[in-house]
C-alpha cells in the first residue's frame, strides 16, 4: 500500500470538484438544479469536508489496490488512467446516470455530474498507478 499515492489520489478528487464546480466552471448550472447559492456553497461545513476527504480516501485506496502492475510499452501514468476510465464508464457512471434520472434530473445536470466522475477517476487512476512501484513478476 502506497500511502502517498492514496493521499495525492484522494486530493486529486477534491481539487478536480473545487474547479469542476466551480461557478466559472459548471458550478452554476449544478448549483441552480440543487436549488443552491454561491452563497450556500461557500459556507464551509466542516463535516461535508472531512466527509468528503475520507471518501475520496477510499476512492484512491480501491484504486491503489490493483496498482503495482504494468503492461508492456504502456507508461504507468497512461495505465492507471484505463484503470480509472473503465470502472468509471461501467459502474459508476449507469449507476450515477439511473439515479439522476429516478431523481428527474435534468440532462445538463446529470452530464455534469458524470462527467466530473469519470475525468476525475481517470485522473485518480493515472496519479495513483504512476507512484505505485511495479511490483517484479513472480515465476518470471
Amino acid at each position: 500500500m502506497n500511502i502517498l499515492a492514496i493521499v495525492l489520489g484522494a486530493l486529486v478528487v477534491m481539487v478536480s470538484g473545487m474547479v469542476w464546480f466551480h461557478p466559472k466552471v459548471f458550478g452554476k448550472g449544478w448549483m441552480t438544479e440543487l436549488g443552491l447559492t454561491e452563497e450556500d456553497v461557500n459556507k464551509v461545513n466542516p463535516v461535508v469536508m472531512v466527509g468528503a476527504l475520507l471518501m475520496a480516501g477510499v476512492v484512491a485506496y480501491a484504486m491503489s489496490r490493483y496498482a503495482g502492475h504494468t503492461e508492456e510499452g504502456m507508461h504507468q501514468f497512461v495505465h492507471g488512467m484505463y484503470h480509472g476510465f473503465m470502472p468509471a464508464i461501467l459502474y459508476v457512471a449507469p449507476v450515477l446516470v439511473s439515479k439522476s434520472l429516478f431523481e428527474q434530473k435534468s440532462l445538463p445536470w446529470i452530464l455534469t455530474v458524470v462527467a466530473y466522475w469519470v475525468v476525475t477517476l481517470t485522473l485518480v487512476g493515472g496519479v495513483v498507478y504512476f507512484l505505485t512501484p511495479v511490483k517484479a513478476a513472480v515465476g518470471g
